[in-house]
């Protein structure tokens, strides 16, 4: 009798600990399920920013729910190749990889925290690279414009045409003068076109970045330093927001 009893119970406990591993999810909000099913569409279309924007509403509305979180990582991801080098879309990727650590505390964690590390780093890296593209932007117009000057220059004094003949001597000199500014136009053009470009893509950039960040409703990031003043104590509060 203990025997069988026991043969019998057994079956019961394996049938109790199967269904205690396949528990359902539990139910998730209409609106943020059909979000996160936009959010797909919209990625594979090829259109990451109005991914963000749907996946913001799908974290707001179940900020527990890590499928939409992990989503809008790889949101961002395509955005900073999209728009590389980029410190906003590189550190916003990290950010949320962050959060998955912290909401799936035994999930890859330590992939994870060194994805987390290296987008860090690679944000930082961006920033620099930004700001110096940013700093090209008097010098370019600088060079185009000294460029232009030289080259008109040049031209001008190339079609001097003397009043008498007596003024061939002076149309020689005149015509010296232009060619020789005429060679340094054109080899002033080639670094201001250069810096130009690099300038002008940066430019691109932060429109780029300012127009994702009205169409998401999304403020820029914001790098400030202010006092911190606690019971006491002292010293300097570092804050970045995105």
């Amino acid at each position: 009798m203990l025997v069988a009893l026991s043969l019998a119970t057994a079956p019961l406990l394996a049938t109790a600990s199967a269904a205690a591993v396949t528990t359902p999810a539990p139910p998730r909000d209409p609106s943020a399920a059909a979000a996160h099913a936009d959010a797909l569409t919209l990625l594979r279309q090829g259109d990451p920013a109005s991914a963000v924007a749907r996946l913001d509403l799908a974290i707001e509305l179940e900020p527990n729910w890590t499928a939409p979180l992990q989503l809008r990582a790889e949101a961002f991801a395509a955005l900073a190749h999209r728009y590389r080098p980029s410190e906003a879309f590189l550190a916003a990727q990290a950010a949320d990889l962050e959060r998955l650590v912290q909401l799936e505390p035994g999930v890859d964690r330590a992939a994870r925290q060194q994805q987390v590390a290296a987008l860090r780093l690679q944000s930082r890296e961006a920033r620099v690279l930004e700001q110096r593209r940013r700093d090209l932007t008097r010098p370019a117009i600088f060079m185009i414009t000294a460029s232009a000057v030289t080259v008109v220059s040049g031209g001008l004094l190339l079609g001097f045409i003397p009043a008498t003949t007596s003024d061939a001597y002076a149309q020689r000199r005149f015509v010296a003068a232009g060619a020789s500014m005429l060679a340094v136009g054109v080899a002033l053009a080639v670094p201001a076109i250069t810096l130009g470009v690099l300038a002008g893509r940066q430019g691109k950039r932060d429109s780029a970045l300012a127009e994702f960040s009205a169409r998401t409703d999304r403020p820029r990031a914001d790098l400030a330093v202010a006092p911190l003043l606690r019971p006491g104590a002292g010293g300097l509060n570092l804050r970045l927001r995105f």
